[in-house]
């Protein structure tokens, strides 16, 4: 039987294939999409979402969220582009809008209505979840586990060591999910930074000659000139593979920790700070994905994009 999820996301390249992923997979059931602020303004990554399971051809409810992290002002993403989504020749503009109902409402609204709890994956700032947190605290128990794409624990990061830009977004919403209880997988840095877009995954890619395959092409054509220019590598696949341990949980190995998350360091704001051993005298409130099998990832990712 396939997984049903809520998928929570600022489209963004890279939110882009895991919808992509999410939908074309028969391992997953994509009950519903919302939206938040973070890879561009909320206003430009809902239309995204929309344009994108339009082009699928997906029956899917879109809500958008949050226009703004939960305490502090709104800072960008800088990878995708002034729309979040550039380089998209091939995608037409959106027909369908988003539901009325706010996002926040709405993932409460699904998972009452759920028989067995269900996994959120979520892969932009928590801004969403940390306010449904605040006003629906009892949904928290249908939550079988929120798979985060979020954080940065050994490796160098794409804002400032040791800050990643899910975190240093909204790190106040951050604080309430690590708080709240929740069964959290952090997929972060240490991982996403070893599934690389480079030339191997390109010539692949140029193999799947199809709309969509030139579509994904396209968009990672734009996603790794931005990536290398800043970071010197190939386009991380950060948030697919957030969405392909829904699929493959054996792709990452784990270990649990407990998460901080600094709201107050002059050079290091919005750090989320593991303690493996019981320092803190703090329970472990979340696992990290520490090591991936990049090889079995992309031929998950490749293969739902040839099918």
């Amino acid at each position: 039987m396939p997984t049903p999820i809520l998928f929570d996301c600022d489209p963004g390249h890279d939110d882009a294939i895991a919808l992509v992923m999410a939908h074309r997979s028969p391992d997953i059931e994509l009950l519903g999409v919302t939206t938040t602020c973070g890879n561009a303004e909320l206003e430009k990554t809902t239309t995204n979402a929309l344009r994108i399971l339009d082009y699928l051809g997906a029956n899917v409810p879109v809500a958008a969220g949050c226009h703004r992290p939960l305490a502090r002002p709104l800072v960008l993403g800088t990878a995708d582009g002034p729309s979040g989504l550039e380089g998209s020749p091939y995608l037409p503009q959106a027909t369908s809008r988003p539901i009325a109902q706010h996002a926040v409402d709405f993932l409460a609204e699904k998972l009452r209505a759920s028989p067995e709890p269900l996994t959120v994956v979520a892969t932009g700032p928590l801004c969403n979840i940390g306010l449904m947190i605040l006003k629906h605290p009892d949904v928290l128990p249908k939550i079988k586990q929120l798979i985060w794409m979020g954080g940065a624990f050994y490796r160098k990061s794409e804002i400032i060591t040791p800050t990643e830009f899910n975190a240093y977004c909204d790190p106040e919403a951050l604080k309430i999910v690590l708080d709240s209880g929740v069964d959290i997988l952090m997929v972060g840095l240490d991982v996403t930074m070893q599934v690389l877009i480079e030339k191997e995954q390109f010539d692949e890619l140029a193999t799947i000659d199809t709309p969509l395959g030139r579509l994904v092409n396209d968009w990672l054509r734009f996603y790794e000139k931005l990536h290398r220019n800043s970071m010197g590598v190939g386009g991380a696949m950060h948030d697919p593979l957030a969405l392909a341990l829904v699929i493959d949980p054996t792709l990452v190995r784990t270990r649990p920790a407990h998460i901080g998350v600094d709201l107050g360091g002059t050079y290091a704001f919005g750090a989320t700070v593991a303690d493996f051993w019981g320092e803190r005298g703090e329970k472990d409130n979340a696992k990290i994905a520490y090591e991936v099998d990049a090889d079995r990832f992309f031929k998950l990712m490749f293969d739902l994009l040839r099918d």
